[in-house]
């Protein structure tokens, strides 16, 4: 097995985990926007239950409004964070999904440089640069990590 068929696979794998963290994003904010109407319901009508349980005493109906008004914004803000945490778990699991398209680019670069400079390691000093996407996610490749990089190809090679 080669370096650059060892790379593509690991960039195919990366483009197979990128799918599969934008499936789940979707699946998870589909299955929470399907459903959020339904729990909302339920919610605020087991605050109207509670809210209607109490008795009809005049004294009680004045102290109990305010504190059932609470009740109804207390269930709101709840479910409003409850709609906050899935909508930022969708985006964590998209933004990682983008993460691995670009290791998946950057991986396809450096293969595509090592099958372009052969046993030829100043092409592949040139050609890394230029086919090796930059990206603000993963580190540049520095020249110091370059040489490094060669130094363990000629030693792998070689």
């Amino acid at each position: 097995m080669t370096i650059e068929f060892s790379l593509r696979r690991r960039a195919t794998q990366a483009r197979c985990f990128a799918v599969m963290w934008l499936s789940l994003a979707v699946i998870i904010l589909v299955g929470s926007y399907v459903s959020f109407p339904s729990i909302a319901t339920k919610t605020l009508q087991s605050v109207i239950q509670i809210e209607g349980s109490t008795g009809n005493d005049v004294n009680t109906l004045v102290a109990d409004r305010a504190i059932f008004s609470q009740l109804h914004i207390f269930a709101l803000i709840i479910l409003f964070l409850c709609l906050s945490v899935v909508s930022f778990a969708g985006y964590l699991l998209a933004r990682t999904a983008f993460i691995e398209l670009e290791v998946a680019a950057r991986l396809i670069g450096l293969a595509d440089a090592f099958c372009i400079a052969g046993e030829d390691f100043e092409k592949l000093e040139k050609a890394v640069p230029l086919l090796v996407p930059r990206s603000k996610y993963c580190p540049e490749l520095s020249e110091k990590n370059l040489k490094k990089l060669i130094e363990l190809v000629k030693n792998v090679r070689g």
